[in-house]
């Protein structure tokens, strides 16, 4: 904590939530970077924090920056949310984190890649019988929803009835965590549902024995945690786990689409695939990024956020600064941004990360043993989503070796 207040951060009327065209968003994060590493949106009284540097010590420092206050916009949702890992802090969230992380360390998730580059075969192989059959795919849901939707319920363990909902469920609990909006009613029903089916499954046990999900009622019977958590540390799972792999799926058609020159250099060199993924989620993060509250009066680059105050953790606008990436606006595969914040950092680091990367690795060679080119065939429509950055239409076409 500072001993001498220093200067307070500048504000502006800027709203970042005018827009869900990603053009616009990358122009805001853009003047909110040449105006300060940390900024006061007037209109939502939350401070943004912009720069690469700066985010990276905000995520760093939980004893300051904490997460039990919540990591959304409102009230209502922080509520909800609470007692989860994302909005819980040490020592609780550490407690809750080693439940839902026990899957999800390298050598049980290396177990699965044979079993994950299967399902990314099949996946790539439907999309294109569907494909020659119609001469277009959607690329949301043949492709970049299909993928984690063959994975994730089965290493969860979910039932097979509602799998089908999970997506909608998923992507309204995310928006929800922005500002309150006209589609704020129908977030709120959507988070009702989740709760409902986590509450539902938790109490008639309905998880495959041996699964994620399984894991966490056994840590209940044995004490580890009490029973009431099981419900939210299944919701953990179950969003984050689906939508952002699959957002980041969604990217990786339009911006290979946009630039095939770069999916030509995959092809002559498919061990690049690794870095490939690096890339595209620092070039096109699927979360804009959760907010803190500061649990007293910090300074972030010379610069003073009161005691109390919620503070936004751009993780988009980080991943593209100038000051830390050369030609950040450059889709580069062979950049490999080892240390981009897209997964987040530090003790809220994404749990999850190592199979959402076996999902993109083997979905990456699945189609590089297939596919030609990406091609849209009309305007992808992105989704109207507070939080996510994430497509709701890609029109495309995928030319096969050989043009077909």
């Amino acid at each position: 904590m500072p001993t001498t207040l220093s200067p307070s951060p500048p504000s502006t009327d800027l709203d970042l939530f005018a827009s869900y065209d990603r053009a616009s968003r990358l122009e805001q994060y853009r003047q909110l970077r040449d105006l300060s590493d940390v900024v006061r949106l007037e209109q939502h009284d939350v401070y943004a924090i912009t720069s690469y540097d700066a985010v990276r010590s905000v995520l760093a420092d939980h004893e300051t920056f904490i997460s039990g206050e919540g990591v959304g916009f409102t009230q209502s949702i922080n509520e909800i949310l609470r007692g989860t890992t994302l909005a819980s802090d040490p020592p609780e969230h550490d407690l809750l984190r080693s439940v839902v992380a026990t899957g999800l360390q390298p050598r049980a998730v290396r177990g699965r890649r044979d079993e994950i580059a299967e399902k990314a075969r099949g996946v790539v192989t439907a999309a294109l019988v569907k494909g020659a059959d119609r001469g277009r795919i959607e690329g949301v849901t043949d492709l970049a929803q299909a993928m984690p939707l063959s994975v994730i319920p089965d290493f969860l363990g979910l039932p097979e009835q509602n799998r089908d909902r999970l997506f909608e469920w998923a992507q309204g609990g995310t928006d929800n965590l922005g500002p309150t909006s006209e589609r704020t009613p129908h977030n709120n029903e959507m988070s009702r549902c989740i709760a409902g089916y986590t509450s539902d499954l938790a109490a008639r046990r309905d998880l495959a024995p041996g699964s994620l999900g399984a894991s966490v009622l056994a840590a209940a019977d044995e004490g580890v945690i009490p029973e009431q958590k099981c419900p939210v540390l299944l919701i953990d799972y179950i969003g984050p786990s689906l939508e952002t792999t699959a957002t980041a799926i969604g990217h990786l058609l339009v911006t290979f689409a946009e630039h095939p020159e770069q999916w030509r250099i995959l092809q002559e060199d498919p061990g690049l695939v690794a870095s490939a993924i690096n890339e595209l989620v620092r070039y096109e993060s699927p979360i804009r990024g959760f907010t803190r509250v500061a649990a007293r009066d910090a300074e972030v680059s010379g610069l003073t956020i009161p005691a109390g105050s919620r503070v936004w953790t751009l993780l988009a606008s980080a991943n593209r600064d100038e000051r830390k990436w050369e030609s950040p606006d450059a889709f580069d595969v062979r950049r490999n941004p080892l240390d981009h914040l897209a997964f987040g950092y530090g003790t809220h680091g994404c749990a999850g990360q190592g199979v959402a990367r076996l999902e993109l690795h083997a979905l990456f060679h699945a189609l590089l043993d297939s596919v030609e080119r990406i091609e849209l065939i009309g305007e992808p429509v992105i989704a109207e989503n507070s939080m996510l950055n994430t497509w709701a239409s890609i029109p495309l076409r995928l030319v096969t070796t050989g043009g077909r």
